[in-house]
């Protein structure tokens, strides 16, 4: 088990939020496969038919994000870092209500960083993620993948890397906005999204706050996929 999990008082609060972040997590995905399979017709005859959605098929994306980042190093708590980072995702709707993807996600090995008066640094990670539509474009996001995280005060004795490596875990909300949208199906979406990150393992835990903005596109289904309007 890790130290910080092991502290009184703050400890039991970030593992507390942690089993939270879980169990909210569990609940969404199975709201969200509940609700695809109340939406079922038993009497459609072709239930693999879909009606055209802007959100249909494979997605693709890339985006910016801000960073709010609470580090806790070995049980001492460094408070906020801000910063800034990018996105890139790729993933399919397997069901009119349900995707899988993946999501990389990083401040600081290309582009951005976290940064709190002589401490700079970075954090990211790799997340096998699932999606739920809620409503409309909305969408709510969740899952599991591999972090790290890092600083280094270059004005101190010891200027070397601080950080570690370790579990990763997201939930999140976002919007599809398709302000050019021109086809019955798919299109290019303007995401505006708000996450957030647990990075529970390693010698820095990290507890994150990320708003940004995306751009994503959608393939859409073939015509043979689809419910079409008669002519």
């Amino acid at each position: 088990m890790s130290r910080l999990l092991q502290l009184p008082g703050k400890g039991i609060i970030k593992g507390g939020v942690t089993r939270m972040l879980l169990a909210v997590l569990a609940l969404t995905l199975t709201t969200g496969i509940g609700r695809v399979a109340l939406a079922q017709d038993p009497g459609d005859s072709n239930p693999l038919l879909e009606m055209p959605r802007a959100r249909q098929g494979y997605w693709i994306g890339f985006g910016f994000y801000g960073i709010a980042s609470n580090l806790v190093e070995e049980g001492h708590n460094h408070g906020i870092y801000g910063g800034w980072g990018y996105t890139f995702r790729i993933g399919q709707l397997i069901t009119k209500r349900l995707g899988l993807g993946l999501l990389y996600e990083s401040a600081g090995s290309i582009m951005g960083s976290i940064k709190k008066n002589n401490d700079k640094g970075g954090l990211g990670g790799l997340i096998l993620e699932g999606n739920a539509t809620l409503w409309r474009n909305l969408s709510v996001h969740g899952g599991f993948g591999v972090g790290y995280v890092y600083v280094s005060d270059k004005t101190a004795l010891d200027t070397s890397l601080r950080g570690g490596a370790g579990s990763y875990m997201t939930l999140g909300l976002m919007y599809d906005f398709f302000p050019w949208r021109k086809r019955l199906t798919g299109g290019w979406a303007i995401t505006p999204t708000l996450d957030f990150r647990v990075m529970p393992d390693g010698n820095i835990h990290a507890f994150t706050l990320l708003a940004g903005v995306q751009v994503i596109r959608w393939s859409g289904l073939s015509d043979n996929m689809l419910v079409l309007p008669e002519e």
